[in-house]
């Protein structure tokens, strides 16, 4: 079964945190203060949806199925990253709208065709744990350290690009291998994760009927 996807366009949270968090082991202090750590390259994904509004019927029953889906920590779901600061080629705001059918219609659900704007395609293949690579840049804005970009359902975020050769450098390592001519998704990156505890999607309604929860997501590895 495909992995949900959280309906972004319907519950929308007012602020957004997405975030590497380090794994690290720290040993006891010794007598002189001293600390030993020892940290791991990898890293897990971290992602706050603060304050989302959930303010009429149809939000307060989506985010009720999300939960019933879920089922706590059971259950993993693609959390999208918004496409602030991403590099979209100036001007092409308009070809994210959505387009109707041949007769104008949209879908029964409001939506329309939704297509791909930035084309970064992988030049040779990456093997597992690589942070690095070599990309065409077919169409797109500037690319820059602390965009992010998805392979299939993993996040990665970009930490240097040089334009002129296509080097690409990110963290965390590969979750998996990507062979060569593969699509970098700038245009709408998500990460695969799960409910950070089984008690993230309670929802708490003033005069029962709105409310602003937050949720934290922990990546699903």
């Amino acid at each position: 079964m495909a992995t949900p996807l959280w309906p972004i366009d319907l519950l929308w949270p007012q602020k957004l945190n997405v975030d590497l968090a380090q794994r690290s082991l720290a040993a006891p202090s010794s007598v002189s203060g001293v600390t030993q750590v020892v940290a791991s390259d990898a890293g897990i994904w971290k992602v706050t949806y603060d304050a989302v509004p959930v303010v009429d019927e149809q939000k307060v029953k989506a985010w009720r199925a999300i939960a019933n889906l879920l089922e706590g920590r059971l259950g993993s779901i693609l959390v999208p990253i918004t496409r602030f600061y991403q590099p979209v080629p100036d001007g092409s705001e308009p070809l994210y709208e959505p387009v109707p059918h041949s007769d104008d219609a949209f879908f029964d659900d409001g939506t329309g065709y939704v297509g791909r704007v930035i084309d970064v395609v992988t030049v040779g293949s990456m093997a597992l744990r690589a942070v690095s690579g070599t990309v065409t840049v077919n169409y797109a804005g500037t690319i820059e350290p602390g965009q992010h970009f998805s392979v299939g359902e993993r996040l990665y975020r970009v930490r240097s690009f040089n334009p002129d050769t296509g080097a690409i450098t990110f963290r965390p390592p590969l979750r998996e291998p990507v062979p060569s001519g593969t699509n970098l998704e700038f245009d709408e990156p998500v990460v695969r994760m799960r409910l950070a505890t089984d008690g993230e999607m309670d929802l708490p309604l003033d005069l029962g009927r709105w409310g602003f929860p937050s949720v934290n997501f922990i990546e699903d590895l």
